[in-house]
């Protein structure tokens, strides 16, 4: 006991010896309280500073600062040429003349231009169709009646001055004649070749006559090129239903 409260009397003496020999561990630092820190008066009126004539001339003239064009001389003279081609037309379009007259030309021109190009391309076909080239034939243009017509005469003129384009037509107009005559068909100069098509339902003829009606179509109303390969191949096409035609013919009545 005696041992403990001796230890603990050592340790106060310590504690104040220490407290009395060294008074800056146990108070804080103080901080004055009228320290000021320098700085600008940023209340004063801002002053620009502009680069010297002599130092903005510099920088202007300076290579290393021109973006847009080379203002050195070129020593080269189909350079010298193309600078000058841009300085004038650059020149042009600035001008009061490109801005007040000519900048309508070149549009109209452009959109002319446009059209025409698109007309040839047939997508604005239906603005200023195509007219169709005239010809002697009577028969090139709607028939008014296909019973007038001498088929072997027309069909060995047209193929003699290679037009195999209205020889297609010649030779649907003469299975619409055999149609009529076998009375598959009623023929009437205002029907739609789609409701010859519809009257053959019943036949069984309508298969192959109704792909002749569509190389017909394609052809003529189409427009698509016929050459002589391709017509060969059509005029196959109506000699095989020609055949088939005979075979269902009607028994003529005596």
């Amino acid at each position: 006991m005696k041992a403990i409260i001796k230890l603990r009397l050592t340790g106060r003496l310590l504690v104040w010896l220490l407290l009395t020999v060294s008074p800056a561990v146990a108070q804080p630092a103080k901080v004055p309280t009228d320290t000021t820190f320098p700085g600008r008066d940023d209340r004063q009126p801002m002053q620009v500073r502009y680069p010297a004539a002599e130092k903005l001339q510099e920088y202007r003239t300076s290579r290393d600062y021109q973006y847009q064009r080379d203002t050195r001389p070129l020593d080269n003279p189909l350079l010298k040429f193309w600078f000058w081609i841009q300085k004038s037309i650059a020149d042009f379009l600035r001008s009061t003349a490109y801005r007040n007259f000519w900048q309508y030309v070149f549009l109209a021109v452009i959109v002319g231009y446009s059209i025409y190009l698109l007309i040839k391309a047939e997508v604005l076909g239906f603005l200023l169709p195509r007219k169709a080239a005239p010809s002697p034939l009577p028969y090139e243009q709607v028939t008014s009646n296909i019973h007038e017509i001498n088929f072997g005469e027309a069909l060995d003129e047209v193929i003699r001055r290679g037009n195999y384009r209205l020889a297609v037509r010649l030779l649907y107009l003469r299975t619409l004649k055999q149609l009529t005559d076998q009375e598959l068909i009623d023929w009437q100069p205002d029907k739609t070749n789609r409701q010859y098509v519809y009257e053959l339902q019943t036949s069984p003829l309508q298969a192959d006559f109704e792909l002749l009606t569509t190389a017909f179509d394609f052809a003529w109303y189409g427009d698509f090129p016929v050459d002589q390969q391709t017509f060969e191949r059509v005029q196959a096409d109506f000699h095989d239903f020609d055949e088939q035609l005979q075979l269902h013919a009607k028994p003529q009545s005596r």
